[in-house]
């Protein structure tokens, strides 16, 4: 047998075990009714189908034998052959010795040693005409059960009398034994000891004779059961129909829960925990029948790909990984067909011609991959090309040329709203209508027919190294988990695939937090602004209410919602809790409502709108990301430098003072009961992972003032201490701080200058607030009484980056390996320190800087010394940044911020 899918061969067996089972019940029917040509016709094409399946798998002796199967009842049906027990019996010993091929299949995946080469040999005879057909060799179990019978029969030959043997054998020979007497002890002796041979054996329920088995091939009873015994076929309407029932039993579970928990009563919260729990297994099992690996997908574009390629002189290769992953049967359904507009527009728009990838310094065979995976509760899919990609100038000429956008708005646009034009229905950058794509119609279908079954779609692309499209789908449709709020009285739920957090903010705060940008409302997370919404005014449910009417909650809640990647707030009353809901559609005549998804009934048996959080954003003020980009070049200003993002732990010390520490050093965030801390004379331990870690007292190291948090006399053993995990030169240490405060986003540079002791890097803006940045690994060397020196091999590394953070962080990362480190601030300074040390080991350099960028660095540095290593940091990495930097010339392209990964690219580069 060649080479097959596990899922292949499983769905080849189901099929083939089901057939027999329908040919072997039809065929005994048509013995008898020899006039039914439906029948004949049943049995044909099921003996067709597997005699195809054979073929294509391989399994030459199973397709020999359905071969002349199907050759019989050909003739028969066109009436060359006329249908006789006969006939039907050799038919039914070839079904059988299928059978027994298919379960040898089953389990060792061969179809066995046994030779059938006489059996076809009998059915091919049974084919030519006026063929006499030849008796069988089995013996039936009818056959069986009369030997059994007659050998009793024997026992009785002791009663039976002299003469009247002699009389019969008379009878029978006549005059041939006139003279013969046969005496009756000679008669009994021999059948005795038949008898006595016979009560022996063990009785045994009566089996047909079958040729000789191999004796070697044990039968082993513990084998688990067949997949005819495993696997029922069902209709998926009568899945659709279940999943229906389950909804609505969620449903009166979700008002039992509520009704018990308006009661006091134990029995009644313990039957509806019980039901609960079965309802939830009971809607999981279902869900998972439901379920498909999208293999059976994904494995259908290869022939496309192929074709496609053919046809326009391409040379490409499809690569598909992840086909195991499962999706509900009714959305693999609804994603079949925007999937192959996406992989024929890679095809014929992204893939270029053989002469011009040459051109273009790319390999002639262009890639194309499609992956699927499990990401937060969805399955992701990616579908990716090494082409031309998209060209956002040439997107925007197009469409204000087509009047799509107005030139003004489209000024204002970013590149991603540049490439979501791409999505606008007619419209289209071909410059002539193919057969595959050209006409403006099918990137508008695909993105609202993903949307439709509460999927997106994102675009990424870079002009000359290719295009990525990512689908985010659902699991499931029918019942999804989802955030339920309240407005004006007013319930709605929220998916929560959406939800990316909630914020409560007081009351007071509001005027600070709640920033007025031309007339719009934004607020400030971890540094960031993002546009918020007031769901009573959006909605015109109630006017926003005003101290006047007295009923004004103590704090404002903020729900965070994702809308294909653009955050965006909604201020509700109340946030009620999470509830499994059942998605019910919404009428026709609200189909055209965008702000919503559809509706479910709630635990109280009030009906709640679902909202959709993409068609909320772009129905009530989609403009606000323009405006939020304006704002944050005009009056942000203060937050954004050349440097680029940042991420900073804020933490407190004993001084009140606010202090950072950058996130890429930090490895866990833990709090420690003081019973727990042992001390070594004046080191503080503390029992992390089975082994002893040093608690690093911070307040100490860097003198402040006041008692530290590992000496507060006040402390009790059931207290706590908040305590910074980091990991350096192998190490485990704990820095111990008063408390943590948050994670916050900073594009300001580190002010080395304003750093007033040993221990502190320099100050640096977050939130508009000045915080002082911890340098670990000084703070380390200050607490350890014993520092080690690392072993330096002589050999000397360009480390190229335009923060100085980043400088100092990876600066001791390579000292730790081992090496001299020599620092450049862009690539205009690197190119210089080239120069001045012929002897460098290696370049290892940031991408994007002032001046002179990674990319540009790395260009000079292959056209004048082409045998230096040099190591690309990033610290956003895509598949197209990791393609471009291995055609661009660099050696490896890492994420700086995993030191783990910065030293291991080090380490393979020079060793």
């Amino acid at each position: 047998m060649t080479d097959v899918n596990e899922t292949i061969l499983h769905e080849f067996l189901i099929e083939s075990f089901d057939n027999l089972s329908g040919i072997s019940e039809e065929i005994t029917k048509y013995e008898n009714q020899h006039e039914n040509t439906e029948l004949l016709n049943s049995i044909y094409r099921k003996v067709h189908t597997l005699k195809g399946s054979a073929s294509f798998l391989g399994l030459k002796k199973l397709e020999g034998v359905t071969h002349c199967s199907e050759n019989i009842l050909d003739l028969i049906r066109e009436g060359e052959l006329v249908s006789n027990s006969k006939i039907i019996d050799v038919l039914l010993e070839s079904f059988d010795a299928c059978l027994e091929m298919l379960k040898n299949i089953e389990n060792t995946k061969e179809e066995g040693s046994k030779d059938y080469s006489e059996l076809i040999s009998r059915l091919e005879k049974v084919s030519e005409p006026d063929s006499p057909i030849e008796n069988q060799k089995l013996i039936e179990p009818n056959d069986s059960v009369l030997i059994c019978e007659a050998i009793e029969d024997l026992s009785q030959v002791e009663n039976i009398k002299k003469d009247e043997i002699k009389d019969e054998i008379k009878n029978e020979i006549k005059d041939e034994i006139k003279d013969v007497e046969v005496p009756v002890s000679e008669v009994v002796k021999p059948v005795k000891e038949v008898l006595a041979k016979v009560k022996k054996v063990d009785v045994v329920k009566a089996q047909p004779v079958v040729e000789e088995v191999n004796t070697e091939e044990k039968f082993d009873s513990k084998k688990v059961m067949s997949l005819t015994d495993s696997v029922v076929r069902v209709n998926v309407q009568l899945l659709d129909k279940i999943m229906n029932v389950v909804g609505e039993l969620v449903l009166n579970r979700n008002q039992i829960l509520q009704y018990a928990n308006n009661y006091d009563s134990s029995e009644l919260n313990r039957l509806a925990q019980q039901l609960n729990v079965i309802t939830t297994d009971l809607q999981n099992d279902i869900m998972t029948t439901r379920m498909q690996p999208v293999g059976s997908v994904l494995t259908k574009f290869e022939r496309i790909v192929r074709d496609l390629s053919r046809n326009q002189g391409k040379s490409i290769k499809l690569s598909i990984s992840g086909k195991e992953t499962e999706l509900d049967k009714t959305l693999l359904e609804a994603i079949r067909d925007p999937m192959t507009h996406l992989v024929r527009n890679s095809v014929d728009h992204g893939i270029e011609t053989p002469e011009n990838r040459v051109a273009n310094g790319k390999t002639e065979e262009g890639n194309i991959s499609i992956k699927s995976y499990h990401e937060g509760g969805q399955v992701t899919i990616e579908i990716s090309d090494d082409g031309n990609g998209i060209d956002p100038e040439k997107i925007l000429a197009k469409a204000v040329s087509k009047n799509v956008i107005s030139k003004e708005k489209a000024e204002t646009f970013s590149e991603r709203q540049i490439l979501n034009l791409i999505f606008t229905p007619g419209f289209s950058t071909a410059e002539q209508v193919t057969n595959i794509s050209g006409r403006g119609v099918g990137m508008d279908v695909v993105k609202s027919n993903i949307e439709k079954i509460g999927g997106s779609v994102d675009v990424i692309s870079e002009v000359g190294y290719g295009t990525s499209f990512k689908l985010k789908i659902p699991l499931t449709l029918a019942i999804v988990p989802a955030l339920v709020i309240r407005s004006a009285e007013e319930t709605f739920a929220i998916p929560q695939i959406n939800l990316v957090e909630l914020v409560r903010l007081e009351k007071e705060l509001e005027e600070t937090r709640i920033e007025k940008v031309h007339d719009s409302d934004f607020y400030r997370l971890r540094g960031e602004l993002i546009p918020v919404f007031r769901l009573n005014s959006k909605l015109q449910l109630v006017e926003i209410e005003s101290e006047d009417n007295g009923n004004i909650s103590d704090s404002l809640n903020i729900v965070i919602l994702n809308a294909e990647g653009q955050c965006y707030g909604l201020i509700v009353d109340n946030v009620l809790d999470t509830e499994e809901i059942v998605v019910k559609p919404l009428s026709r005549k609200l189909k055209d409502l965008n702000l919503f998804g559809g509706a479910t009934i709630m635990g109280d048996g009030r009906v709640a709108l679902i909202i959709d959080a993409l068609g909320f954003f772009n129905s009530v003020d989609s403009g606000k990301t323009q405006k939020a980009d304006i704002s944050s070049s005009d009056e942000e200003a203060n937050l954004i430098s050349d440097g680029e993002s940042q991420e900073i732990l804020l933490t407190e010390l004993g001084d009140k003072r606010n202090y950072g520490i950058p996130l890429c050093l930090v490895n866990r965030l833990e709090e420690f009961p003081f019973s727990s801390v042992e001390w070594t004379g004046e080191q503080p331990l503390v029992r992390y992972r089975n082994m002893p870690m040093i608690l690093m007292d911070i307040e100490k190291a860097l003198n402040l003032s006041g008692a530290s948090e590992l000496r507060r006399e006040d402390a009790g053993q059931d207290d706590f201490i908040a305590c910074v995990v980091v990991k350096i030169r192998g190490t485990f240490f704990g820095l111990v701080v008063k408390s943590i405060k948050d994670i916050a986003f900073s594009q300001s540079d580190v002010n080395v200058e304003t750093s007033d002791r040993d221990g502190i890097m320099g100050t640096l803006f977050v939130n508009e607030k000045t915080v002082s940045l911890l340098d670990i690994h000084s703070l380390v060397d200050i607490q350890s009484s014993s520092k080690g020196e690392p072993i330096i091999h002589g050999s000397k590394i360009l480390l190229v980056d335009d923060s100085p953070m980043h400088r100092r962080v990876q600066k001791e990362v390579i000292s730790e390996l081992g090496f001299d480190v020599i620092l450049a601030c862009d690539g205009i300074e690197a190119k210089d320190r080239i120069k001045e040390n012929a002897d460098l080991k290696l370049v290892i350099t940031d991408l994007d800087m002032p001046n002179l960028n990674g990319w540009e660095l790395v260009k000079h540095i292959r056209e004048t010394n082409p045998d230096i290593p040099v190591v690309a940091m990033g610290s956003r990495i895509s598949n197209i940044d990791e393609e471009r930097s291995e055609r661009s010339g660099f050696n490896k392209f890492v994420d700086k911020t995993n030191q783990e990964k910065v030293a291991a690219a080090i380490l393979s580069c020079v060793g």
